[in-house]
């Protein structure tokens, strides 16, 4: 019996094995295909030999497929992505209306700001993998909107005029094909024009500043 320990990726990844007999070498192929998260995992495949007439030689041969990762870089999965969770946070930036007039109103704005973190580390790492970018525009107008929540910002989403202003470029976000660099200006713009501060990173103007991801 040999017991083999095999490394590979996440929990939607793949392994196949197949076996071949040739004379007095048995041959295994191994084939490894590699999911989306590429969390680490170990998964143990034992072989039975015969003994009655034991192979001399057993040769393992091991294909690792990154053509599901592949897919998860391309820059259409990308932006559906982009456009996917935009509308999420529209959604909640909607929803607050429910919330302006109540103690922990910050709480129901932390929701927003945490989508938007996550969103950034999603489409940041994906581009970091590619030659060249594809939402480094949308993902400078994501930090904007992060940076308006920093610090004091939230208090200013409690105004019916401030939430409207950001759904519509959120809006604009979930419905783009591609997101250029004039749509990241324009949206600048408009958070400055709602007194909101869309660069808390370089220069916070309230108070102490608190560093983003």
């Amino acid at each position: 019996m040999i017991d083999t320990t095999l490394p590979t990726a996440d929990t939607d990844a793949a392994i196949s094995i197949e076996e071949t007999k040739i004379a007095s070498t048995t041959r295994r192929v191994v084939y490894h295909e590699f999911g989306s998260t590429l969390d680490d995992r170990v998964e143990t495949a034992t072989f039975e030999i015969d003994r009655q007439a034991p192979p001399d030689k057993v040769v393992f041969e091991s294909h690792v497929s990154f053509s599901g990762r592949r897919v998860l870089r391309s820059p259409a999965y990308l932006a559906s992505v982009r456009r996917r969770e935009a509308g999420k946070i529209g959604t909640l930036v909607e929803a607050l209306h429910q919330h302006i007039d109540k103690d922990d109103f910050e709480i129901w704005t932390h929701q927003v700001l945490e989508r938007l973190r996550k969103l950034i580390r999603t489409l940041s790492d994906a581009e970091e993998e590619v030659d060249v970018e594809h939402e480094g525009n949308s993902c400078e107008v994501f930090r904007q909107l992060r940076d308006t929540l920093l610090n004091t910002g939230w208090q200013r989403y409690r105004k019916g005029n401030v939430r409207l202003g950001v759904v519509k470029i959120l809006q604009h976000l979930a419905s783009a094909e591609e997101v250029t660099g004039d749509d990241a200006s324009q949206a600048m713009d408009n958070l400055l024009d709602l007194n909101l501060d869309p660069v808390v990173g370089f220069a916070g103007q309230y108070g102490e500043e608190e560093i983003p991801d």
